[in-house]
């Protein structure tokens, strides 16, 4: 068990991570392995804000794709999406842009007739909704709304704030009394019509009266608190507004410098300028995580697990770990009979394991590419080529280079490769491993080579992200229930 012990627990714990990722893929987000036959439509949008590669496609709520395609076109924005198959989308269908919650995510609706006709045929387009009624334009009107009671307050001052303007009061104050006494002549001269109008009125408020019970009531009351409650709400919303105004009207605060003071604006301008550049790789930054497991013909047997960060297309890091199966032997020699000189030797076979790290920097040239780091916590190199739209790659690794000296290989650890990845997820490798090491205890390289078979998982920072999605929904839907 001594001699078992770490590698027995290095097993394990790659077993416990694979089962677990497995998991994660197959229950949490089965949508990763969907392979449910697809059809493509196209629409075009005036505005493809929030929209991106992977964006859901719901219809009546449910979630039926995805979008595939983004492209700019001359005055608006071309958008493919995959949608299954077995959903009828029928003409007259149209495509809204709406979003989840106040500041949520944004997705695309598929808004289907009432009355169905026949389905929009595959690679078919759709139309554009002409009102969506989407909260960032319910804001936008709210704001233009805004933007028309600031004039007519702005009016009412201009007219009514000076001397002249408290004349046009006195004079409409004088009209109102001119009118009263014209309508109390005409309520003298038409006094029967006015009894007529005043049974109407009692007759309506009493089938109001009849409206309004005691039932109805309490509605009604509640009705009448929320529009208090609301209005007291406008009325500070207005104080801020005018205290801010001011403030801003005198300089104060950053808003106020940015709009009076122009070397602020400026330098505002500049740092904004300098933030984008520095984060400008990060929001480029791509992700992949990958695992995976060798079996050898010497039983020397690893497991990887590698991060790769993609700054940009053509360069990445490469940061991750692996197991190192090392087998040492211990001889020693003993004397059985000290008077005939006669000797025996004992050979112990020790196993030990450890961990071994991995930082390569990596570069491509088209369908070429080449890394450069640590392989295994020791120096190399390598060169890779891409086939199949980066499905197929074939690999060549050089590291922990020998002396003079070196009892254990003759040049350098070499190693050989091809991998493909299938479904987007899984991967499959074949190789040739450490060709040039000795036999053991000689300084000839053996003459059986070492083959290896291979398999694992990768993920990219999409697939990450829905995973942790989904996790957090689910985590949120575990919490509630408690």
């Amino acid at each position: 068990m001594s001699r078992m012990g770490t590698e027995f627990k290095v097993g394990l714990f790659s077993l416990f991570g694979v089962a677990a990722i497995a998991f994660a893929v197959f229950f949490v987000s089965p949508e990763l392995f969907d392979r449910k036959e697809k059809k493509i439509y196209k629409t075009t949008l005036k505005d493809a804000s929030g929209i991106l590669i992977n964006t859901h496609v719901k219809t009546n709520g449910v979630n039926i794709g995805r979008v595939s395609l983004i492209r700019l076109a001359d005055n608006a924005t071309e958008v493919q999406m995959e949608v299954e198959a077995s959903i009828s989308v029928p003409e007259g269908s149209e495509i809204a842009v709406r979003t989840v919650g106040f500041l949520g995510d944004k997705f695309i609706d598929i808004v289907r007739p009432d009355k169905g006709g026949a389905p929009v045929a595959n690679n078919g387009f759709i139309p554009p909704a002409k009102n969506t009624g989407d909260i960032a334009e319910v804001v936008g009107k709210v704001g233009s709304i805004a933007d028309d009671l600031k004039k007519v307050t702005e009016n009412l001052a201009r007219v009514l704030g000076d001397k002249q303007g408290e004349r046009r009061m006195a004079n409409i104050v004088e009209n109102i009394e001119k009118l009263t006494e014209t309508t109390k002549q005409m309520l003298l001269d038409n006094r029967s019509e006015v009894r007529s109008l005043v049974q109407n009125f009692n007759t309506v408020s009493a089938a109001l009266k009849e409206v309004v019970n005691d039932e109805n009531r309490s509605k009604i009351d509640r009705i009448l608190v929320n529009l208090d409650t609301s209005m007291k709400s406008i009325k500070t919303a207005s104080e801020n507004a005018q205290l801010i105004s001011q403030r801003i009207e005198k300089g104060e605060g950053t808003i106020g410098r940015l709009i009076n003071d122009d070397k602020t604006a400026d330098d505002i301008q500049a740092t904004l300028k300098d933030l984008r550049e520095v984060l400008s790789p990060v929001t480029k930054l791509q992700v992949a995580v990958e695992t995976h497991a060798e079996i050898r013909r010497d039983e020397s047997n690893q497991t990887y697990f590698n991060i790769r960060l993609n700054t940009r297309p053509d360069s990445f890091y490469l940061v991750g770990f692996t197991t190192f199966p090392d087998r040492v032997r211990d001889t020693s020699t003993e004397t059985l009979d000290a008077s005939t000189g006669k000797t025996a030797i004992r050979e112990r076979i020790r196993d030990d394991k450890a961990l071994r790290f991995n930082l390569q920097f990596g570069k491509r040239w088209g369908w070429i590419g080449a890394r450069l780091g640590l392989f295994e916590s020791t120096g190399g190199a390598a060169a890779d080529a891409y086939f199949w739209k980066d499905r197929m790659k074939l690999s060549l690794e050089a590291f922990d280079f020998s002396d003079k000296e070196d009892n254990y290989r003759r040049t350098a650890h070499i190693k050989a490769y091809a991998s493909v990845l299938f479904f987007d997820h899984l991967v499959a490798m074949v190789g040739l491993e450490d060709p040039t090491k000795y036999k053991d205890g000689t300084h000839t390289v053996r003459k059986n080579l070492n083959p290896f078979a291979g398999a694992g998982l990768t993920f990219n920072d999409q697939d990450l992200k829905t995973l942790f999605g989904a996790a957090a929904i689910a985590g949120t839907g575990a919490g509630a229930g408690l």
